[in-house]
């Protein structure tokens, strides 16, 4: 009796050892004498709603639950899969001036088609994979790198038959997550641009305030990326030129409708497109002239995590010119700083400081600025006029909570042309001026 005694207690022993090393926490014998026969070598899984064991686990696998389920591995803190950083933010404020394309995606990351982040299980819960294959789980579906299938294997009761399919899954009357949807309405913005008259006969004030609103199509033609459509409107103020043959209109106006697409951020080749139908004119001479088509259309190369590639043309219907090249390198060598070196609109930007909880950025801009129009002389005939100039401006910009954003600026303007087409001989250039240029978005 003492040698089984014995026996039995350098077997328990051998027990604890083997479980310590195994990790499985402590077991408690009983206090009676040793059951009769030895327990199972191998465990086994008996599946709800089945009447026969499953395959033994591997020795390396430790038993499962009483209640049939196995422990899925913790989750991993990050997803392997998914591309660091985020897409930059629509910036409706870029040094484009009167063109206002700006192409900076807000589509989230797993519109790409990559998988969505894993997530850790909040603390003191256990992440059992308790629900068949179909059906969703809280956790979402855990991620085995390397797995064909991309997830653990699942045990539990057989998948159900297929069911039908609805159009409101959730019924209709539940709560709305928008939190992973896109806004219909992006924002609305403001804009006022003044550009100083001096004593000179020739020279030309000019106050232009615009209007706008952005809306957002998601998933446009099944891209994964947003459609941004922007109507708008402005108002453009002329002072001179005066005591010459040459005139202006006291006013005129810009009505047009914005359409612009970018491709996947995380793709190493894209697009950006932009295309822009509008009227312009004073409203006194309205013609099939006013009615002008503005377009972009660039390709992307991601050479790098921090540079980017354009190269493309855009179309900018004045009488003058028609047509521009547009290209160059996006540079960004830091998150807190950013090198546009894009023709024909540069700009340079970079992280300056935080004031309560609005960001705050300087850059320096350049753009080529201007428009065309058809007007009514002071004659009462009819006309069309082309504006051009080239700016040059620095300024700040800050972004704050609820996407409230704005900038102030201020520059030269130089290089300026008023082109008559229809008397061409009154064409005249206005003197160098200062630019003073201000704008919000919410």
């Amino acid at each position: 009796m003492d040698v089984q005694r014995g026996l039995w207690t350098l077997s328990s022993l051998g027990l604890i050892v083997c479980s310590s090393a195994l990790g499985q926490g402590t077991i408690q014998f009983p206090r009676t004498s040793p059951p009769a026969s030895p327990p199972p070598t191998s465990p086994t899984i008996t599946i709800p709603g089945t009447s026969s064991p499953t395959t033994p686990l591997p020795s390396t696998t430790a038993p499962p639950a009483a209640s049939g389920v196995i422990t899925a591995p913790p989750a991993a803190s990050a997803n392997p899969y998914l591309p660091s950083g985020s897409a930059a933010p629509f910036d409706p404020y870029s040094p484009s001036g009167s063109a206002a394309y700006s192409f900076w995606s807000t589509t989230p990351g797993t519109a790409s088609g990559l998988p969505p982040p894993i997530t850790t299980p909040p603390a003191g819960t256990s992440p059992l994979v308790t629900s068949p294959p179909g059906a969703s789980s809280p956790y979402g579906p855990p991620i085995l790198p390397g797995s064909p299938t991309g997830s653990f294997p699942t045990y539990g009761p057989p998948a159900p038959s297929p069911t039908p399919q609805y159009l409101f899954p959730g019924g209709l009357g539940g709560p709305l997550d928008l939190s992973q949807s896109i806004r219909f309405i992006q924002d609305l913005r403001l804009r006022h641009t003044y550009l100083g008259a001096g004593n000179d006969p020739n020279d030309v004030g000019i106050n232009d305030t615009e209007a706008a609103v952005t809306f957002t199509l998601p998933n446009f033609l099944t891209t994964g990326q947003p459609l941004y459509i922007s109507p708008a409107f402005a108002l453009h103020l002329w002072d001179g030129p005066s005591f010459l043959a040459a005139d202006l209109p006291p006013s005129a106006y810009s009505a047009y409708l914005d359409f612009q697409w970018a491709s996947d951020p995380n793709l190493q080749l894209g697009a950006e497109l932009g295309f822009r139908l509008g009227v312009y004119s004073d409203f006194n001479t309205l013609n099939d002239q006013s009615l002008r088509i503005q377009g972009l259309g660039l390709g992307i190369a991601r050479l790098t995590p921090t540079v980017t590639l354009k190269l493309g043309v855009m179309y900018l219907d004045r009488n003058n010119i028609k047509l521009l090249p547009a290209g160059g390198v996006l540079w960004t060598p830091t998150p807190q700083v950013r090198f546009d070196i894009f023709f024909p609109q540069p700009k340079l930007s970079a992280y300056l400081t935080t004031v309560g909880q609005f960001e705050l950025w300087w850059y320096l801009a350049g753009e080529y600025g201007g428009g065309a129009w058809t007007i009514e002389r002071a004659s009462g005939t009819s006309d069309r006029i082309d504006i051009n100039d080239i700016r040059a401006s620095a300024g700040l910009e800050w972004t704050g909570p609820r996407g409230l954003t704005g900038f102030v600026e201020g520059g030269f303007v130089f290089k300026r042309q008023v082109i008559y087409v229809v008397n061409p001989a009154h064409s005249f250039d206005p003197g160098d001026t200062f630019m003073v240029r201000a704008g919000v978005a919410f």
